[in-house]
């Protein structure tokens, strides 16, 4: 039987990438390098780019709670009460 041999990749996702500008560098340097080493990325890239600056224009004109409200609801909040039909 043959056994399971580790394969030797790189799981971008284990890589540790800080905050600020440290990550601004390595997230920008891991994108270039994708871009070279996949070529059939020169293509989406410019419109996943543009995509997503199209939903951030949306969702930025979109959403209307202020800014640090939580967007979890309380189940604790007292909820308006209907009233009831007269009978």
């Amino acid at each position: 039987m043959k056994q399971d041999i580790p394969r030797a990749e790189i799981n971008i996702a284990k890589i540790p990438g800080g905050g600020g500008v440290a990550g601004a560098i390595f997230a920008i340097g891991s994108t270039v390098i994708f871009l070279i080493g996949i070529p059939a990325l020169w293509y989406t890239f410019p419109a996943a780019i543009a995509l997503g600056c199209g939903v951030a224009l949306v969702l930025h004109f979109v959403h209307q709670d202020p800014p640090g409200q939580s967007w979890i609801r309380s189940a604790t909040t007292k909820q308006a009460v209907r009233p009831q039909p007269h009978r």
